[in-house]
């Protein structure tokens, strides 16, 4: 990894701001109605576990 970019060019970051978004509104229930809140945020979770390692699989540069 010789190369390097802004932290904003960086797709694993924008998967952690989507992630923590959703958190912050599952917390404070403020996801639409009709959806379990709990299983929403745990399976937006999981997801993003898995996301994080499939990005840093496919991942050539720094961030700068």
């Amino acid at each position: 990894m010789t190369d390097s970019k802004a932290w904003w060019q960086s797709r694993t970051v924008w998967v952690n701001v989507v992630a923590t978004l959703f958190a912050v509104l599952g917390t404070f229930k403020l996801l639409p109605d009709g959806l379990d809140q709990d299983s929403i945020v745990t399976a937006i979770m999981g997801a993003v576990a898995v996301a994080n390692l499939v990005l840093r699989l496919l991942t050539h540069e720094a961030i700068a």
